[in-house]
């Protein structure tokens, strides 16, 4: 037997003596302490805890959080239970835990649809309200592209001519050169028949540059004019 903790006596008794009540939901529980005292120094001491209340409000949180898992401490616990059924169980529980679990995460998921800026391919022929775009625009001759359109001069004469040009946004542009070949970019009103030649011209001019190779220069392009090119391959970018 173990002697007084204060002065290593043997001479000791114990007692048991009422702490109180834990009260449960329907039922109590009376506490006691076995108390010992030494005869020889007086000394006295608690030889057992306090029992603790039961956590209850772990098992609530993990019947409503994770099912499973006080499941299957409750099943590991049954001793008298079919092993093969029991680990049935726990395995089926587990499954459709995750499952749901699966399934709420999808079902959260949002699908953000992105805004996308137009590209200059995909602008529509400029009109006189239209301004020019800070996008680059590529003009390939010969191609209508979204800013093409074709023409014909002096149609139905010796000389008629078909032509693909292109009306871009109104506004100042630097322009570059993206062929093999030195070309000529030229900006026109527009043209009408000249009554003494019988042959159309070109209304009036704008600007009118020659690039060489990867050579760059500006333009503008008033409301409502045109871009002509031969044989180009040409990069707009408004300034």
């Amino acid at each position: 037997m173990a002697g007084c903790p204060s002065c290593g006596s043997t001479n000791i008794t114990f007692k048991r003596e009422n702490q109180g009540e834990v009260r449960g939901k329907n039922s109590k529980q009376v506490i006691h302490q076995t108390v010992g005292f030494c005869k020889d120094c007086g000394y006295t001491w608690q030889t057992t805890e306090t029992p603790k209340k039961k956590k209850t409000w772990l098992w609530v949180l993990g019947w409503i959080f994770i099912f499973p898992l006080p499941l299957t401490i409750i099943l590991v616990r049954k001793k008298d239970m079919n092993n093969i059924l029991k680990y049935g169980i726990i395995a089926a529980a587990w499954i459709i835990y995750l499952i749901i679990g699966l399934a709420g995460g999808g079902s959260d998921s949002s699908t953000t649809t992105e805004s996308t800026t137009a590209q200059p391919e995909t602008t529509v022929v400029a009109t006189t309200e239209e301004t020019a775009e800070t996008a680059s625009i590529e003009l390939i001759d010969g191609e209508l592209g979204d800013y093409g359109k074709e023409i014909i001069m002096s149609e139905g004469t010796d000389l008629e001519e078909h032509l693909i040009v292109y009306y871009v946004p109104a506004g100042k542009y630097t322009v570059k050169n993206l062929g093999s070949n030195p070309t000529q970019v030229s900006v026109y009103e527009g043209f009408a028949k000249n009554n003494e030649t019988g042959y159309d011209e070109y209304t009036n001019a704008g600007d009118i540059v020659v690039l060489a190779v990867d050579g760059e220069d500006e333009i503008e392009v008033p409301d409502g004019w045109f871009i002509e090119i031969h044989g180009a391959h040409i990069s707009l970018t408004a300034k």
